[in-house]
Order: structure tokens, then sequence, then C-alpha cells
């Protein structure tokens, strides 16, 4: 009988009784019984276009006819907004990266992107700092190392304990905090043989590691 049934052979309650853990900070869920450790999770940020004009990616087909992608040349900007969930485990780093292909039949020479970003604590506790650029080179080599319609992640730390020149500071990482970034596409790599000579860029996330559960307070202090 499955541990999910509500009643064994003789009628006993078999539902799991809930689970309840610790309100401290640090205290989760981990994977892996040798080494434990927190889970990776995938923050997506909101993307924000320019309505018209230069700086905008260009739509454009990627495999056929039917679907598209958006496809950068360099100059071209995106706009985005993070909001740190409640399950952050706090005091790791985070991960800023960006998943792009290309459909051409040769490539060459390196792709760059220059993550300009501030991040400011909620609930009225700071201001946003002056921006940091944080710089993400990709050396595409030749299409054996950067195949056609290849799947690629390129990623850069963005955080670091007390923070750098180019990144922010870990220890000042908590839920609700809201990370803005601008994304600019600052060189692309020559492409030919494809629809477009310009790389396609999916989606722009932040990895950060999560305890898998929330916070008891919604404000601060979150874990009194």
């Amino acid at each position: 009988m499955s541990w999910l049934s509500t009643l064994n052979e003789k009628g006993a309650d078999l539902r799991p009784a809930a689970l309840t853990m610790p309100k401290t900070s640090g205290v989760g869920i981990k994977v892996d019984t040798d080494a434990p450790t927190y889970t990776w999770q995938d923050l997506k940020g909101l993307q924000q276009p320019d309505a018209v004009g230069a700086n905008r990616p260009t739509l454009s087909a990627f495999r056929g006819g039917n679907v598209r992608k958006s496809s950068y040349s360099a100059g071209d900007k995106m706009d985005l907004e993070f909001h740190l969930p409640h399950d952050y485990v706090p005091g790791t780093d985070i991960y800023l990266h960006y998943h792009w292909c290309h459909n051409g039949t040769a490539i060459s020479g390196n792709i760059v992107a220059t993550m300009s970003h501030t991040a400011a604590k909620g609930h009225q506790q700071e201001i946003f700092p002056a921006e940091k650029d944080l710089v993400l080179t990709y050396d595409t080599v030749n299409i054996a190392t950067t195949p056609r319609w290849q799947h690629m992640i390129t990623e850069e730390q963005l955080s670091d304990s007390g923070g750098t020149g180019l990144m922010m500071d870990t220890d000042l990482i908590e839920p609700d905090m809201v990370i803005s970034v601008n994304f600019t596409m600052t060189t692309i790599p020559t492409i030919t043989g494809g629809s477009v000579a310009e790389p396609f860029v999916d989606y722009i996330d932040i990895h950060y590691q999560s305890s898998n559960i929330g916070t008891k307070q919604k404000a601060p202090a979150f874990y009194v």
C-alpha cells in the first residue's frame, strides 16, 4: 500500500504528521546524505526591453520560420528586476547567468555581456547603492566548440562576502531584496551561415541556494 494512502487495512490513519522545522536562519532541507548541501534554484528576472529604438533586441527566426527568439546586436540591452525569495540561504553566494544560442554554420570570437547591477534590502532599510559592472566573456572558438543551435549558459559570480568592485556583498543579502540589472550585449562573435549574424538570448537568471522553506516572519527580523 502506498504511503500516500490515508488508511491501512486495520483502519489506522497513515497520513504523515506535519513537518515542523526550526525558525533559525540557515536551517532547511538539504540533499545528499554523504555530503549534505542546499539545493540550487533559478531566480528568473522580470525582463523589460526598450519599447522602441536602437537598443531593443530583435525577434528573429531561429530554426525555420515559426519559432522566434530575441537576437542581440552589439549595444542591445535588457533591463531586469529580481526579487529575492524567502527560501534564500543567508550567507551563500549568488551567480548571474544568461542562456544563449546561435544558428550560424560558422562562429568565432568572443561574446561579451556587461551586467550593471545595484541591489537594496526591502522594508525601508537601505538605499540602492552605486552600480557595479560585471563582465561575462565567453570565447566561442569555432563551430565545433560552440555548435549551431547549442543551448549555452555563461555564468559569473555576482556576490562575495564583503563585496568587491565588481560584486555585491553576500553578507548583506536577505529575502525581499530587489536586484536591478541592466544586461548589455557589449560584443558579439562573428557568425555566418545562419538566418541572422547575431546570438539569441533566452533568459537572464540568478542561481541561488535554497533552504527549501520560507521564513517565519514576512518582514525583518525574518527568523525570530
